[in-house]
């Protein structure tokens, strides 16, 4: 008896020769057609039913082959394993991440005691305000995740190779398949829109410690659009999606902050981002949210969060150069019983005719008051108040303050970097008084002092003060913390067709 094979346009495949009434396996070999993927052989030339192998020959048989639409699921695969890893802080300008050596410091070098003259030259300066030290907090709790993908990296090979074998066994099957590689469960899924990578174990994390992890892969194979969701931990998740120039993520971290992360990346290269953060502490919760913007050498952020100064209820814009990720100053806009006031702050590195200071601060009594002291004089620094007969009377036109800064080192045992919170004194002067500074100080003080911060520099604060301010009111009611709940999502679970 003969065993022939129609492969209906496929490679030719040989028949099989048996006695009659033995039974024939099914060959090894499979017909290839192009755009095709081989299914099975049917018995009749509808295609409507399937061998059931071995099969028992009484008379000379012709079998079909059946195939499906090829569709290269290993290939998605392949490419969702490609590129997946991105990170965040690659889209922030190098000079103005916390590794980058302009704001690494020696704890060793922080000045804390101005109790006698401190030369202003050894005053640190340039350090991150608090708009962007929260970007950059969620941006570090986010590596912690990012790390986690190495897993992925050394699994990746190994995986596609595995799944490449199975769907060549089941050239059928909807491509749901789970696999044991070493520790690692590993679960890939094809659903026709969507292919899927998901890895669950347990390892240990720096700052978390040992925790059940998950790691879930996500991609469109139409769009090309990845999204990343990693669990650690039972308190700490975070998921990500990235396109060519958009990328967006959701992170909750040790159960006290949830926070949403968006960048945009325009087509002349300047980036726009905006971050929406909520945060307990002590079972309070604290809502903040910033923009932020890098363009033309510049980036300005604009924020509500100001921990540092209590009960502030204003908006604060900061900009930076991002050639040297220096802090160029800052605006501030509070306003307190109805009245609004704006205010500059500029580092004293940037203030010229000041050489040294020292502070006194005021006694527990209350008999003397806080005090600074300039360029070695024994008499206590004075400001101008605005006088005249306004609302703001009593308020100072400028003066001197501690302001903090924020500065990073790196932490070689857990391998990250911690924040330095650092009191720095900063220069303030109200914005309507900004010309009359310099004579103001020389009559109050009898110095000579001057901002040295570039007329450009100062043009482009005030210019995105009195703009960016205001879109962002709008924009920070956008985002709820119900959102990022939900946009974090939880485990992901399959069950087997």
């Amino acid at each position: 008896m003969t065993l022939s094979f129609a492969t209906l346009g496929g490679t030719d495949v040989d028949s099989i020769q048996v006695r009659k009434g033995a039974s024939a396996s099914e060959p090894s070999e499979i017909p290839k057609l192009d755009g095709k993927r081989f299914v099975c052989w049917c018995t009749d030339a509808t295609l409507q039913t399937p061998v059931s192998w071995p099969l028992t020959l009484t008379k000379n048989t012709t079998v079909y082959a059946s195939y499906n639409n090829a569709v290269p699921i290993g290939d998605y695969l392949t490419e969702l394993l490609e590129s997946y890893e991105n990170s965040p802080l690659s889209y922030i300008p190098e000079t103005m991440r916390p590794g980058h050596a302009s704001h690494v410091v020696d704890p060793d070098d922080i000045v804390t005691d101005y109790s006698s003259f401190v030369s202003t030259s050894t005053i640190l300066s340039g350090g991150f305000g608090e708009q962007w030290k929260m970007v950059v907090d969620n941006l570090l709790q986010s590596e912690v995740f990012f790390n986690a993908l190495a897993v992925v990296e050394g699994l990746s090979g190994t995986s596609v190779e595995i799944f490449n074998n199975y769907l060549d066994k089941n050239p059928g099957d909807t491509a749901h398949h789970t696999f044991a590689s070493g520790e690692y469960n590993v679960t890939i899924r094809f659903d026709g829109t969507c292919i899927f990578y998901v890895l669950d174990y347990t390892a240990t994390f720096p700052v978390l410690g040992e925790q059940s992890a998950q790691i879930a892969m996500r991609m469109d194979v139409a769009t090309k659009e990845k999204s990343v969701r990693i669990q650690l931990g039972e308190a700490n998740a975070l998921t990500y999606t990235a396109t060519e120039d958009t990328y967006v993520f959701a992170i909750k971290y040790l159960g006290v902050r949830r926070a949403m992360f968006t960048i945009e990346r325009t087509a002349d290269e300047s980036l726009e981002g905006h971050i929406y953060e909520f945060l307990t502490l002590s079972g309070v919760g604290l809502k903040s949210a910033a923009d932020f913007y890098v363009e033309d050498g510049y980036m300005s952020v604009v924020g509500n969060k100001a921990g540092a100064i209590p009960g502030f209820t204003g908006y604060i814009c900061e900009l930076y150069d991002t050639e040297t990720g220096k802090l160029l100053g800052y605006e501030v806009r509070e306003t307190l019983s109805k009245l609004t006031y704006n205010t500059y702050w500029f580092d004293l590195s940037d203030v010229a005719g000041l050489t040294s200071l020292k502070y006194r601060p005021a006694s527990a009594d209350g008999k003397t008051k806080a005090a600074f002291f300039v360029n070695g004089s024994s008499r206590e620094w004075v400001a101008t108040k605005v006088g005249g007969v306004n609302l703001k009377t009593a308020s100072r036109r400028y003066d001197l303050e501690f302001r903090s800064q924020y500065f990073y080192t790196y932490n070689a045992t857990e391998k990250c970097y911690e924040v330095l919170e650092v009191s720095v004194p900063m220069l303030f002067v109200q914005e309507e008084w900004f010309e009359d500074f310099e004579e103001d100080v020389e009559n109050d003080n009898g110095v000579r002092l001057s901002v040295t911060v570039k007329t450009a520099d100062l043009d482009k604060l005030s210019e995105d003060y009195d703009t960016l301010v205001d879109v962002l009111i709008q924009n920070k009611e956008l985002v709820t913390e119900e959102i990022i709940v939900a946009l974090i999502g939880s485990k992901y679970t399959f069950t087997a067709n």
